[in-house]
C-alpha cells in the first residue's frame, strides 16, 4: 500500500518498509509565457519610441518649423559641361554617360538679397561632387553654373542618381530646398 502526502514545500512517497521525502528543485510556480511576450513587447516598444523621437529633434533640427521663406530658385538647366573652356554645350538633358562631364546652370534673379543660399550635386552615395557658395544671390551672380567635379583617384563620374539642390541656409544649417533637379549617369 502506497500513500502520499503533500504539505507546502515536500512530497513524501511511502511505500511497504521505506520512507522517501521528495523536495522540489525548482519554484512550483508556473511558466508564464505572456508575461514574458508581454514584457519583450515593451522592451521593443521602447527602443522604437526612443527612436522616432530621435528622428523628430533630427527632423525639426534641420527642417525647423515657420522656415519656409516661398522663395524658388529656377534651374535654368543640366547640360554638358567644358572643363577647359568652363562653358556649357548642347541643350538641357536628363541623362548623362560615364565619361561626359556635366554641369547645372542656376538663376539666381527673382530671389531675395538678404537671403544666404548655396548648390550642391550629390551623387548616389550622397557624397557631395560639385559645390557653389554659401553666399548671398547677388554675390553668385557671376558663379551660376555649378559642375560635377570627379571624384579624386577616378576617371569618370560613378553611375547612379545625381541630385542638383539649391538651399537657403541659415546659420551654416540648410533650412529650406528652393529647387531640386535628378539627373541619371548611365553605365
Amino acid at each position: 500500500m502506497r500513500s502520499v502526502a503533500f504539505d507546502q514545500t515536500s512530497v513524501t512517497l511511502t511505500t511497504r518498509g521505506q520512507s522517501i521525502r521528495l523536495s522540489p528543485c525548482v519554484t512550483t510556480e508556473a511558466y508564464d509565457q505572456i508575461l514574458t511576450l508581454y514584457r519583450t513587447l515593451l522592451v521593443f516598444a521602447t527602443v522604437a519610441g526612443v527612436i522616432l523621437a530621435v528622428g523628430l529633434v533630427e527632423f525639426v533640427y534641420f527642417e525647423p518649423p515657420g522656415q519656409t521663406s516661398g522663395a524658388r530658385a529656377r534651374i535654368v538647366g543640366v547640360f554638358e559641361y567644358d572643363p577647359a573652356s568652363g562653358q556649357l554645350v548642347g541643350s538641357d538633358r536628363a541623362s548623362f554617360t560615364r565619361n561626359q562631364a556635366f554641369a547645372a546652370k542656376v538663376s539666381w534673379l527673382g530671389l531675395p538679397g538678404d537671403i544666404t543660399v548655396d548648390a550642391r550635386w550629390y551623387d548616389t552615395f550622397g557624397n557631395v561632387v560639385g559645390r557653389v557658395g554659401p553666399s548671398t544671390p547677388s554675390k553668385l551672380g557671376d558663379n551660376s553654373i555649378v559642375p560635377v567635379v570627379v571624384p579624386p583617384g577616378l576617371h569618370h563620374n560613378l553611375p547612379g542618381h545625381y541630385t542638383f539642390v539649391v538651399e537657403r541656409l541659415q546659420n551654416g544649417v540648410p533650412v529650406e530646398v528652393l529647387a531640386r533637379r535628378i539627373v541619371l549617369v548611365e553605365r
